[in-house]
């Protein structure tokens, strides 16, 4: 039998020859398939945006004594919340650093740990920042006292460091945050992010 096309293709070219709908329809199923193909490639190949919302809170503290009486150093029990609603995957990044300052002077810096929390949630990462020496300098110590007892809010300044997160193509984040010692309200107050991919990052 000569090479060419079988009976029943050359049924189905008259077919399609013969009603031009349907060469139309054939045509439009491949144009359907083809961008269903490469809008499937890109959604696997594209990574969710990294979040865009943290906040920390400090559940814990110590050693906020005058250093004359201080037994212990300042020490701060800190919870980094991550938002990660609306994210259809697990965000992990490396941790690095924390760093906690009271009216502009540094108080305790600790490490963050290496995290991931679940798509579609909020997580909590606890992280831990002390001081090396022990209490509070005498005029910072007033300054806060003197706060608490007006009933003004004492604020503290927290900068989070991590690298890598999901989302964010491999670049570091700072976070600048604020927590609430004393006096309302507490918060919590969305941070400060720096270095998503449209930012500018020199502040590291």
């Amino acid at each position: 039998m000569a090479a060419g096309l079988l009976e029943d293709d050359d049924d189905q070219w008259d077919f399609i020859e013969k009603h031009p709908w349907a060469k139309h329809m054939v045509i439009t199923i491949a144009i359907l398939f083809f961008v269903a193909s490469v809008s499937y490639l890109l959604w696997v190949d594209q990574p969710d945006f990294a979040p865009r919302e943290y906040w920390v809170k400090v559940p814990g503290v110590e050693g906020l004594e005058r250093s004359d009486d201080a037994v212990a150093a300042p020490t701060f029990n800190i919870t980094l919340r991550v938002n990660t609603e609306g994210i259809s995957r697990a965000v992990c990044g490396r941790g690095d650093r924390v760093d906690v300052a009271y009216e502009g002077v540094p108080l305790a810096h600790g490490d963050l740990p290496d995290f991931c929390v679940p798509p579609a949630t909020v997580g909590s990462i606890p992280a831990v920042a002390s001081s090396e020496g022990l209490g509070l300098p005498d005029e910072l110590y007033e300054r806060m006292e003197r706060q608490r007892r007006r009933n003004e809010r004492v604020k503290l300044a927290v900068h989070v460091r991590m690298h890598e997160i999901t989302g964010s193509r491999g670049s570091p984040l700072l976070l600048s945050c604020t927590a609430i010692l004393h006096g309302r309200p507490k918060g919590p107050f969305l941070c400060e992010v720096f270095g998503l991919p449209r930012d500018d990052f020199t502040m590291l």
